[in-house]
């Protein structure tokens, strides 16, 4: 039997691990998420670095609700055997599309935030734009990340039900 990927791509049970760069393409898709739980764990400078970071504060829940595929996408993958051993396997097809519509959404957001700034360039706002662009790429030519989809359809031996009498 040929592995479809190198051994190093695989943990004990034999299940495709996901990439380094996919928890990286997903932590920086749910940046504001992020952003707001770790300014929120800081009680006392919460206003001042709210203040800061989120400019146009009026927009903070279209931001929010943009990371928010993201950030469902980074939990079904983290809680991914807790899934396996409720016997629940559809969620993996939802991954990509998750992914797609956080950057849909995001692309959004920042063109509705560069038309209200009156269409100046902003140098925040372009390095998403291409941030979000490699992902895009990076979605649609993985062929690692189609294996793992593919590899996740089946529950692993380790979390069978015949296994767990």
């Amino acid at each position: 039997m040929r592995l479809a990927l190198p051994l190093h791509c695989y943990d004990e049970a034999g299940v495709v691990l996901p990439p380094t760069w996919w928890y990286g393409l997903l932590a920086f898709g749910a940046r504001d998420v992020l952003l707001i739980l770790m300014i929120s764990a800081l009680p006392g400078e919460a206003d001042t670095l709210f203040k800061l970071i989120f400019v146009h504060s009026h927009w903070l829940v279209w931001q929010v609700l943009a990371a928010m595929p993201f950030a469902i996408a980074f939990l079904l993958t983290s809680f991914r055997s807790v899934l396996w051993k409720k016997q629940r396997l559809t969620w993996r097809k939802w991954l990509k599309p998750l992914c797609w519509l956080g950057i849909g959404c995001q692309v959004t957001v920042m063109g509705m935030l560069t038309v209200k700034m009156g269409g100046q360039f902003n140098v925040y706002y372009g390095s998403i734009f291409i941030a979000l662009c490699v992902m895009a790429y990076m979605l649609v030519k993985s062929q690692y990340l189609q294996i793992m989809i593919e590899d996740w359809r089946r529950l692993p031996e380790a979390v069978t039900p015949s296994s767990s009498k």
